[in-house]
């Protein structure tokens, strides 16, 4: 591995790594990455402090399960297990034991991608160590050893005002990475100047930036205003990472733990440079209005006085938005479930499009391209002529923009997993059956015919799959018609779930107080904004089926037939069974649903996820009961 890489790949893996729990020192005071950081940076990811980070994260709900007294046996005897794995064989090439990642950097850590302009993307990454100087002498002695075993230069040169290590392999310079600790903190980059300029910063000075010949022609015409030359300003004075940041802040008591950035056409651009495909297709992109793709970030937090766990999410666009962004066509619409979402929901989404609207842009957008008609020609006719039936007719002026997103576990439980569900509202269900037979027609033994509980739908299973006993096959598509709504799965036991849910044979979701609670806490969020979508997420379904998968006997065969010729099979079968888990029913209160919505903004899309925690306010479940005992 390349100098350049070595570095953010160690500190990249060693992040996944649990810290040590032991107090530091207090350490000078420096700035933020964001502020070290220059405002080029076209992608970033930073931690605000690694211990803290951990520390937070086992206040959770999955964190205290973990470290519950009846779990932490099997997660320790896991946990071991990997270590011994990469021990035997990842530690001599790496240089270092399972165990030294014990010592990774406990404070801020960030790393970020640098445009260079016409160059290639720069490398920078922060790492500090809270004031542990033993961690670091250790990091550096890692270092030495590994340079020293790959015969690489190693060279030594002062910037501003500190020793930094230039690493390289051989003559290739391409190659080289450079990098220095300065008050138990380590930056590295594969570019001095990048080096030089964190140094200013730091400092609390301007930094010196060399003028391009671009540079001075831009500065001799007097047509332009003056500004600030790149390199000159930092990351936290880009106005994209400051709009991502300010959307992402809301509902925070605090700064996020953990934030990240990226410009992704900037990065594609930078990468594929050279790329014959990759540029004519980049260069489409004004035409279709991706240009209008400006950035996308988030930020996370965990614990906190009023979450759980708080996400947030960002897309940055153009306004206004061209082309392809002008297919975002959202209506506003009610997000209770639907009578046909069972309770044991792992996941349910909705939201409500202008089908017809989205569909007459895209006919737009298309001819603009090709030629008047050429949709019609060599698009909707191959619908028409292989369904057998008119595709805008049957199809798309039957939607009535509702679109549900589904998805649980087939019952028996099955080693394939989590099953989804696609459910589109229609305006005539009749005219939607009348598109399913005429399919039917057309696809000829694909489909079945299948009947349950009065309600006929199709099962399709291609000639090579139908010889494989149903339990082993990796999934079942169905399609069916249920009420008004048309309904297309990977899973026909899960179809009939959804049947039986809305016969009220089943549990429904909108009958939940979980859920509930969730769906009230996100309108009160919502409230006097533009919430196009929404997300039900219940990890308590999802670890469930693991749980029982786990410790059911095939599992076991399973792990046993492949541990004859996998060590590492093997092994994980001995602790599955030498550590017994608790049943489910006392692992079950430390999972809580999460809720989560998307807006449409003036300054593009933005999600959020929350969890309020395992005891959710005492209030706000009263109200849910009361409004369930009022319903008829």
């Amino acid at each position: 591995m390349k100098p350049r890489y070595f570095l953010p790949v160690l500190l990249l893996v060693s992040l996944l790594t649990p810290p040590q729990l032991h107090a530091q020192e207090a350490v000078e005071s420096r700035p933020s990455a964001m502020r070290l950081f220059p405002y080029e940076t076209a992608a970033f990811f930073r931690i605000a402090h690694g211990r803290e980070l951990y520390e937070r994260w086992r206040q959770t709900g999955v964190g205290a399960m973990l470290n519950d007294p009846e779990v932490a046996p099997l997660v320790g005897g896991i946990w071991s297990l990997v270590g011994d794995q990469f021990n035997e064989r990842n530690s001599e090439e790496a240089g270092f034991e399972w165990a030294d990642l014990d010592r990774i950097p406990q404070g801020e850590v960030a790393i970020g991608l640098i445009d260079r302009g016409d160059d290639n993307l720069g490398i920078l990454l922060l790492a500090d160590f809270d004031g542990a100087q033993e961690n670091v002498d250790f990091l550096v002695e890692v270092l030495d050893q590994r340079w020293a075993d790959r015969a690489m230069v190693v060279e030594e040169q002062e910037i501003g005002g500190e020793t930094v290590t230039i690493v390289r392999d051989g003559d290739d310079r391409s190659s080289s990475f450079g990098y220095l600790i300065k008050d138990c903190c380590l930056i590295g980059s594969n570019d001095e100047v990048l080096l030089g300029h964190v140094l200013d910063r730091w400092a609390g000075r301007t930094p010196t930036v060399e003028l391009t010949e671009e540079d001075v022609a831009e500065s001799d015409d007097d047509t332009l205003e003056p500004g600030p030359l790149p390199g000159e300003r930092s990351f936290a004075e880009n106005p994209q990472f400051q709009t991502i940041l300010k959307e992402c802040s809301t509902q925070l008591e605090e700064p996020p733990q953990i934030v990240a950035y990226i410009d992704p056409i900037l990065v594609v651009r930078r990468t594929m440079r050279g790329n014959v495909g990759a540029s004519i297709t980049l260069a489409t992109f004004p035409a279709l209005g991706l240009d209008g793709i400006l950035s996308l970030g988030g930020t996370s937090s965990f614990a906190t006085e009023n979450w759980d766990t708080l996400m947030h999410m960002h897309l940055l666009l153009d306004n206004p938005r061209a082309g392809v962004l002008t297919l975002l066509r959202f209506v506003d619409g009610d997000i209770t479930p639907p009578d046909y979402v069972p309770a044991q929901a792992c996941n349910y989404g909705t939201t409500y499009l202008d089908p017809v609207g989205i569909y007459d842009r895209v006919i737009q957008l298309y001819d603009h391209f090709r030629y008047d008609g050429a949709f019609l020609d060599e698009v909707e006719s191959g619908a028409t002529n292989a369904w057998g039936v008119d595709f805008r007719e049957y199809f798309i002026d039957n939607l009535s923009g509702r679109v549900t997103l589904y998805s649980g576990f087939d019952e028996p439980n099955r080693i394939q997993g989590e099953q989804h569900a696609i459910c589109l509202e229609l305006i005539d269900p009749e005219v939607g059956q009348e598109l399913l037979d005429a399919i039917r027609e057309t696809a000829g033994e694909f489909w079945e015919d299948v009947e349950f509980g009065g309600v006929q739908y199709y099962s399709m299973a291609p000639p090579w799959m139908r010889n494989m006993p149903e339990e082993n096959r990796p999934f079942t598509p169905a399609v069916g018609i249920l009420d008004n709504t048309l309904i297309v799965t990977m899973s026909s036991n899960v179809l009939e779930q959804m049947i039986e849910a809305h016969q009220d044979s089943r549990p429904r979701l909108s009958d939940s107080i979980e859920y509930k609670v969730i769906q009230s806490r996100v309108e009160r969020l919502t409230r006097g904004k533009q919430m196009v979508g929404f997300l039900y997420n219940n990890p308590a379904e999802t670890f469930r089926h693991w749980f029982e998968t786990s410790q059911s006997d095939g599992t076991r065969s399973f792990l046993g037939t492949i541990g004859e010729n996998s060590p590492f099979a093997s092994n994980m079968l001995g602790v599955l069974e030498a550590n017994e888990l608790p049943e489910f029913d006392k692992l079950e209160g430390y999972f809580a649903p999460t809720g989560g919505y998307l807006l449409d903004t003036n300054t593009g899309l933005h999600a959020m996820m929350f969890n309020m925690g395992r005891e959710l306010p005492e209030a706000e479940v009263e109200a849910a009961e009361e409004e369930l005992s009022e319903q008829p």
